[in-house]
């Protein structure tokens, strides 16, 4: 049976301090840490309440309480809590970079550039944005890729941004950005279509890739099955067939993606997927 201690609390604790802090629902804030954390709990979750301040025995308590719900999913050393306990939504990322910044307008490229390859519309050149800020800002690497992957993940949660085709075997030229005179393009229906379904079907899209091929040890999200498991839940064919992708950069910057760096991508954790056999 895995542990929930997450290498500092044990057990007994957990229960000692349940019973005399309030409940969890009843805090605000703790709210919106869940929703941080995309429902999940896990071996980093108490140092990153601790960066967001959230009072430890507060912690304790919410993992003693799901630890006992059989509605919980336990996977590896982490807790994925039920929906009707916490809905995985779009998370709330901000970052330093902002669509108008002046680094990312000089590294966009005109509406018409990619136009004969059929795919109209204002694309970011990623790496040199990500050069770009390094030396304008003073970053070190990691805060660029940091940053950049918050940027990425806040534009494609509010739809200023998107990495969009409609064919799964044409790879998008980059992340489009899709406001003001970007927007003027023929596919911007079926973007903003496959961003409203996106986010109207946050939770689901990713529970169900979750349990099923979405493993946490092979780097498996979005899985192989992904579209046929969209199709299922959007009763429809996505719009874009790159959806998975896009939900995998909003995790990427919202942190759901442990040992992120500027030289290493990283490796996705509940709840975006499973850990096997665990």
């Amino acid at each position: 049976m895995s542990r929930f201690n997450f290498g500092v609390l044990s057990a007994s604790a957990c229960i000692w301090i349940a019973s005399i802090v309030p409940s969890y629902a009843d805090d605000g804030s703790i709210k919106e840490f869940l929703l941080d954390q995309g429902c999940a709990l896990g071996p980093s979750t108490l140092s990153a309440a601790i960066n967001a301040k959230i009072d430890p025995a507060l912690i304790a308590k919410l993992t003693a309480e799901a630890n006992a719900d059989s509605g919980t999913i336990k996977t590896g050393d982490w807790m994925v809590l039920p929906r009707d306990k916490c809905e995985i939504q779009p998370p709330r990322v901000k970052s330093a970079i902002a669509v108008d910044d002046p680094e990312v307008s000089q590294n966009t490229s005109a509406v018409d550039a990619y136009i004969k390859d059929g795919s109209p519309g204002c694309y970011l050149d990623g790496p040199s944005l990500f050069e770009a800020v390094e030396i304008s800002r003073g970053w070190a690497p990691d805060k660029a890729n940091q940053e950049y992957l918050r940027f990425l993940s806040a534009g494609l949660t509010s739809g200023d941004l998107s990495f969009f085709s409609s064919d799964p075997l044409r790879t998008p030229p980059g992340i489009m950005i899709t406001r003001g005179d970007c927007a003027n393009i023929p596919q911007i229906h079926d973007i903003r279509r496959s961003h409203e379904l996106l986010v109207k079907h946050f939770d689901a899209l990713i529970r169900s890739d979750a349990a099923g091929e979405a493993t946490c040890d092979s780097l498996g999200f979005p899985s192989w099955n992904f579209t046929k498991v969209s199709e299922g839940i959007l009763g429809e064919k996505a719009p874009n067939a790159w959806m998975g992708f896009e939900i995998s950069f909003i995790a990427m910057g919202a942190g759901w993606f442990e040992g992120q760096s500027a030289t290493e991508k990283g490796r996705p954790r509940p709840p975006l997927c499973h850990y096997d056999g665990r």
